[in-house]
């Protein structure tokens, strides 16, 4: 998976010209000294090329300035807090050159209306079926749960355990395997490209959907299915 990635995206580099143009990654959210992980937390990283800014949702936040060609060395494959860099850094730089669509996060009064949209887009789609959201969102999980049986998984410590709107969210390590058999489809945030757990869904025999902007390049790189329906390129 990550060689596709990296090789998808080095096509891009190559063919653009643009190995040593600058690239900067910061988180505007969080105060970062050496990185580190923040336990399921996530934070935002905001990645800027050329006056275009591209975006992840990670609990492994790092800064980064220096050439195009620094960022394909980063490791990807080993190091979550690179992995996250790479990714905020790919998404400006996609969206730079049109590449990539919806790679800013919508505006807070869209958020209820998105929920809203890609429930209808799923009941139209798939009827009432069983529904994994994979990745708790708020404003994803009450429009969801209002539409659907639903089961919700995360990793963050602070939401395992909790129960929103009738719904215990479980832990999305432990509870996985079960889950994943109950549920006929699973919109799972694309976060789970920065935490290490994307392989996870990308392998499953069953109608996976991706929200969110973090994955917003890989998914039109790697042609997976991603609903972000108000998200913006600026």
């Amino acid at each position: 998976m990550y060689t596709s990635i990296r090789q998808s995206f080095l096509d891009v580099v190559n063919a653009k010209g643009i190995a040593y143009n600058t690239v900067t990654v910061r988180s505007p959210d969080y105060a970062i000294a050496d990185g580190g992980d923040l336990n399921g937390k996530e934070v935002r990283l905001s990645g800027e090329y050329e006056g275009v800014f591209g975006e992840c949702y990670t609990s492994y936040p790092g800064a980064f300035s220096g050439t195009v060609a620094e960022l394909t060395q980063l490791d990807i494959e080993n190091k979550p807090i690179d992995r996250s860099i790479y990714i905020a850094g790919i998404n400006a730089i996609l969206n730079r050159y049109e590449l990539a669509d919806e790679c800013l996060r919508c505006v807070e009064s869209d958020r209820d209306k998105c929920a809203d949209q890609i429930v209808r887009q799923f009941k139209r789609n798939n009827g009432s079926v069983n529904c994994l959201l994979a990745g708790y969102q708020p404003h994803m999980a009450k429009a969801l749960v209002e539409a659907l049986p639903l089961r919700i998984l995360d990793l963050n410590p602070t939401n395992i355990g909790k129960t929103v709107h009738g719904i215990t969210i479980e832990d999305g390590t432990t509870a996985y395997q079960d889950a994943i058999q109950w549920a006929e489809v699973i919109v799972c945030s694309g976060s789970a490209l920065t935490n290490g757990t994307l392989y996870d869904y990308l392998k499953l025999p069953k109608d996976v959907q991706f929200y969110g902007t973090t994955i917003a390049g890989v998914a039109r790189m790697l042609q997976l299915r991603r609903i972000c329906p108000f998200g913006r390129n600026a």
